[in-house]
């Protein structure tokens, strides 16, 4: 299938927006992800997706330790903040208020998922990350979607 076409398909599809944080050598990493979904619910699994060539790959790979937040309605400037590949990290995180936690737990969010790493595979241009869930938190409000190219919100 063609790559336009596939992807112009699957836009079709609305998406939560996540920013998945994890910390390795004293330095938290996070990304921008509408790549992840629950697998199972006994035990808690979860799914979600990095680019191969991603920078960040190693850091997941060698904290073993994830968190998904949950970005709400009013977190778009946070998804700009952690989707765009010219901010470093530093920049990233500047933009955010953490919890107290020993992870980057944001601040603000719909809420967050926390758990280890307990399988990767390479698919195609993704690495899949499969992580056991330990602990989280839901918050009251509205999550920021993704479809058809573009934020979307619910009515």
């Amino acid at each position: 299938m063609d790559k336009t076409d596939f992807r112009a398909i699957c836009g079709q599809f609305a998406t939560g927006i996540t920013v998945i944080t994890t910390s390795h050598n004293n330095k938290n990493i996070g990304f921008t992800a509408n790549s992840f979904t629950s697998v199972s619910l006994e035990p808690p699994v979860i799914l979600f997706c990095l680019k191969t060539d991603s920078a960040s790959n190693e850091a997941f790979q060698q904290s073993k330790a994830f968190v998904i937040n949950i970005l709400s309605d009013a977190q778009e400037d946070v998804s700009n903040a952690f989707a765009n590949p010219k901010n470093s990290q530093e920049a990233r995180f500047n933009a955010v208020s953490l919890q107290p936690n020993s992870l980057p737990v944001l601040q603000d969010t719909l809420g967050y998922l926390l758990g280890e790493i307990i399988e990767f595979k390479e698919i195609g241009d993704h690495i899949v990350y499969y992580g056991l869930v330990t602990d989280g938190e839901k918050t009251a409000g509205n999550p920021l979607l993704y479809a058809k190219g573009g934020y979307q919100r619910l009515p």
